[in-house]
């Protein structure tokens, strides 16, 4: 089934995707996605054809994305924070909050574009306020990658 996923931003226009919705519950989404072009995270070569994973659940402080290349191989997880997740019957609508976690297949986090919101402050975007509740969000999200991670495992079987 054709699922959209829409990705609001504080900073840029909101941005729209298709994909596969794979399973659904009350309040949570599980979505796959293939990749039309090759892409980069930090270290991490993603090529043409890799796989995503995708949770969405409503209430929560992040997205988590498992991302394998064509052969089936993790190259890692990346976490958005964000807000305002809500799961409708064909599509998911969230608030992305500028700051990423990577997870590389080794463990290795790495936290992504908080140049984005240091620039967001500046601009007055966002206040001091939010920025601190999005670094703690992040936080949060370094110190549990591996549970959502789990609960991610869970309900890819």
């Amino acid at each position: 089934m054709t699922f959209v996923e829409t990705k609001r931003h504080i900073n840029k226009p909101t941005q729209t995707y298709g994909c596969e919705l794979v399973k659904q519950g009350k309040g949570w989404v599980l979505l796959h996605y293939i990749s039309q072009k090759a892409w980069q995270i930090v270290d991490a070569h993603l090529p043409k054809g890799s796989s995503t994973w995708a949770f969405y659940e409503e209430g929560a402080s992040s997205v988590i994305w498992r991302m394998v290349d064509p052969a089936g191989q993790l190259v890692g997880h990346l976490f958005h924070i964000c807000s305002d997740i809500t799961v409708k019957s064909n599509g998911v609508d969230y608030l992305d909050l500028l700051l990423d976690v990577w997870v590389d297949a080794q463990g290795h986090a790495h936290l992504l574009d908080a140049d984005e919101l240091f620039e967001c402050v500046a601009q007055q975007k966002i206040s001091l306020e939010q920025k601190c509740h999005i670094e703690a969000l992040a936080v949060q999200v370094l110190d549990n990658w591996q549970m959502d991670v789990q609960n991610l495992e869970e309900r890819l079987v």
